[in-house]
């Protein structure tokens, strides 16, 4: 915990925009009846996805109420 250090902005902003893209991946796969590319776990990118846009203040929302729009 004493090396912690906050990350970028930037970095967060890409990390959540590509987790996003992954999102958007699976979820498309999904309502095609496909399972989603490159071996993606849909339930793992939608928990990065969450806690991405909680961490960048996604649309100021409350951090018990972030969404996860694709």
């Amino acid at each position: 915990m004493r090396r912690a250090k906050l990350r970028p902005q930037k970095e967060l902003l890409d990390a959540a925009d590509l987790i996003y893209r992954y999102d958007w991946a699976a979820v498309n796969a999904r309502l095609k009846g496909e399972e989603p590319p490159g071996g993606l776990d849909k339930g793992v990118v939608y928990e990065w996805h969450y806690a991405l846009n909680w961490l960048i203040g996604y649309m100021d929302q409350d951090w018990d109420d972030i969404s996860t729009d694709t």
